[in-house]
């Protein structure tokens, strides 16, 4: 017997989606966003337009998964409500039926392997964790694995500006509303800014832009969990203040990494911030970013600190002026490149990543 998949959906886009539900195994049920709740509560699927995505989103249903948001693409669809409602892939129609078909058939199967996640934490201010977040960012995605980084350092200088996607359209932190359910991984890739095919980046809008409510713990975790079970690895851009959202984030990961120059006065605030890290009971490592103006040796820093040194590298004296004119480009065998390979590698003994 075939599931059933629940369409709110208009009437033009009817046989599109009747077509992919029948090539996918499904039987196709039409009701009204107001006249649903049984089948809401029973369908294997739910198909959703942009009207119907409003509608809902005034009546808040029962939180479920397997929710697929259809339609042409032009930004009809309030994307904040979409994925309040647990919106889990959106596909456009038409023209997009062997996607909607391959989601169908998706939603089915066993849920993917949970990815990793990796949290980035300043030792003191400075010392490079957004370039070092978003340089591992960069390397993963080139390697082909789907990420998102998430910025959530709100008062950093903005992952996004370093890969010159400040001014890119997409949901930022204050945009993610997650009262009414979790949130889909296909569904916050799909909003997100982009660079390129593999990598979406979560970033806050600054002060400077009037909106400065602040980054919500239970949105970044809601996020991180919607984004790892999809099989896609995260990083974090954290900030270095024990709060809670930094307690969460440290809590929601697999690999912290702590950076600090090597100074002493580098040394010193970062072992006043490390016991609180250590106390969540996380994987945590240190990255040193030399050169020492004192000649302190990476694996000194490593033991003064109190953490297994993971990776030590030099900086690239050329990249201040180039990320004032352009943006943030790793290379892949240069001294940053090999730090986020060791960071890379070391969080590739914990969980599967998603790959093309």
């Amino acid at each position: 017997m075939p599931d059933d998949v629940l369409a709110l959906i208009d009437d033009h886009l009817t046989d599109d989606v009747a077509r992919c539900a029948a090539a996918a195994g499904y039987r196709l049920v039409r009701r009204e966003p107001g006249n649903c709740r049984r089948d809401w509560l029973g369908a294997r699927a739910v198909i959703v337009d942009a009207a119907a995505v409003s509608a809902l989103a005034a009546l808040g249903p029962p939180r479920r998964a397997g929710i697929v948001v259809v339609g042409s693409g032009d930004g009809a669809v309030s994307w904040p409500e979409a994925i309040g409602l647990g919106a889990d892939h959106t596909v456009v129609l038409p023209g997009g039926d062997a996607e909607l078909v391959r989601v169908l058939s998706e939603i089915r199967r066993p849920r993917r392997h949970s990815a990793g996640a990796i949290a980035v934490i300043g030792g003191h201010g400075g010392a490079g964790a957004s370039v070092l977040a978003a340089a591992i960012s960069l390397k993963l995605s080139d390697n082909g694995t789907h990420t998102m980084l998430f910025d959530v350092d709100a008062l950093g200088g903005g992952t996004d500006l370093l890969l010159g996607l400040e001014s890119v359209s997409g949901l930022r932190w204050q945009d993610l509303t997650v009262e009414r359910g979790a949130v889909g991984g296909d569904a916050l890739a799909a909003v997100l800014p982009r660079y390129g095919p593999h990598l979406s980046v979560l970033a806050p809008r600054r002060p400077a832009t009037g909106d400065d409510a602040p980054i919500r713990p239970e949105a970044v975790v809601t996020a991180l969990d919607a984004a790892r079970s999809h099989g896609t690895l995260v990083v974090v851009d954290t900030p270095r203040a024990a709060t809670a959202l930094r307690d969460s984030v440290i809590d929601s990961v697999n690999l912290v990494v702590v950076v600090t120059v090597a100074s002493l006065h580098a040394v010193s605030a970062t072992r006043a911030i490390v016991p609180g890290i250590l106390d969540r009971g996380a994987d945590v490592a240190l990255v040193v970013r030399g050169p020492s103006p004192g000649g302190l040796r990476a694996n000194a820093i490593a033991d003064a600190i109190g953490l297994g040194l993971l990776a030590s590298y030099r900086p690239d004296p050329r990249l201040p002026s180039r990320l004032e004119r352009d943006r943030l480009r790793v290379s892949a065998h240069g001294p940053l490149g090999r730090a986020c390979d060791a960071i890379i590698a070391r969080a590739a003994h914990h969980t599967p990543v998603r790959q093309p």
